[in-house]
């Protein structure tokens, strides 16, 4: 009997944590889609004043500065250090883009004779008739240059339309995040979290929020570390690059590493054996770097295998966009944090 009612009492616990697992998930995610877009400047002004707060205690009381005259010198100053940051970054990453874009071209017939070298070296290895392999690759080739013409042109164009529509919403949510942020510093009495919002914010910070601060450290050493090693190859896109091979390393699983390492390879074919060791010197040191700093920052707070963050991530990609990558796992460490909740309240019960 008492078995009995212990594998009832194991089955309605059971069911409770689905079920509120189920509705979170469920909440999620007309949060992340509805109402994410609209109060996500006021979360991370608040969060940012959060930051700066004890920078201006320690200007108000061991300074003896105005809270008011060291709130406002204080965002003041990263307006502008931020804003001139991310100018240097953006003016550097077009122009390289513009280049890269007008020098498509040259590179297109330098890829045009490799090409011709590897197909006239295919038909001797085969015995097929001199410019078999070429004339195959050309058709292939021009049928790709037509799609491209057809298709994805016209789509590259109307995504530049929505692209400056975004950077117009982008300017004015970040204009209204900093007055914000301004405005929380400049109220003497804070906003704190509700008692009962503690112990999840708290526990979620530890672990959700480790993962956005260790992706966006990361990202950041990765993209210096490439954009160094690119200048010293004197690519001319070293930044351009850097900052994509840095994004593209973000994705589990994948890695810098599949486009850095057939990068080497090609460069030691072409006989260019300085950039192939700076290549494999990047791809290695950026492997350290994440094998190393990552495991430091998540510590082992979050304890989750690297199959379910892929998963989430291309969930969050389907249903959310670019911003999924960051979304999904947030999601998921979310669900992990409420599971562990629910886990221990039934056990203290």
């Amino acid at each position: 009997m008492v078995r009995h009612i212990t594998i009832f009492g194991e089955g309605t616990a059971m069911n409770t944590r689905y079920l509120t697992l189920f509705f979170t998930a469920l909440a999620l995610f007309f949060v992340f889609r509805f109402m994410l877009p609209l109060i996500l400047p006021f979360v991370l002004a608040y969060f940012f004043a959060k930051s700066l707060s004890p920078v201006i205690r320690f200007l108000t009381e061991k300074l003896c500065w105005h809270r008011r005259f060291s709130s406002i010198m204080l965002v003041f100053l990263t307006v502008t250090v931020l804003t001139g940051f991310l100018f240097f970054i953006g003016s550097t990453v077009i122009r390289q883009t513009i280049l890269l874009l007008q020098k498509i071209p040259v590179y297109g017939q330098m890829l045009d004779q490799s090409l011709n070298s590897l197909c006239g070296r295919c038909d001797k290895i085969m015995e097929f008739v001199d410019g078999t392999s070429y004339h195959y690759m050309e058709n292939q080739i021009s049928k790709l240059y037509a799609d491209i013409g057809n298709h994805i042109l016209p789509r590259i164009s109307n995504c530049a339309v929505l692209i400056f529509r975004q950077m117009a919403k982008l300017a004015s949510g970040i204009f209204i995040f900093f007055l914000s942020a301004m405005l929380i510093l400049l109220d003497d009495a804070f906003p704190a979290l509700h008692r009962k919002l503690r112990p999840f914010v708290i526990r979620l910070r530890s672990a959700g929020l480790a993962y956005m601060k260790a992706q966006c450290i990361i990202i950041f050493l990765i993209a210096v570390i490439l954009s160094v090693g690119l200048y010293l190859m004197k690519n001319e896109y070293a930044l351009l690059f850097g900052i994509g091979i840095a994004v593209f390393d973000a994705f589990p699983i994948m890695g810098s590493g599949i486009i850095l390492v057939p990068w080497a390879i090609a460069k030691v074919f072409c006989g260019d054996f300085y950039g192939a060791a700076i290549l494999a010197t990047l791809f290695a040191i950026t492997t350290c770097v994440r094998e190393i700093i990552e495991p430091r920052i998540f510590g082992k707070e979050l304890g989750m295998k690297p199959l379910y963050v892929l998963i989430s991530v291309y969930v969050g990609i389907k249903l959310f966009g670019f911003g999924g990558i960051l979304l999904g796992p947030i999601a998921l460490t979310v669900l992990k944090v409420v599971d562990d909740l629910t886990k221990k309240a039934a056990s203290g019960a």
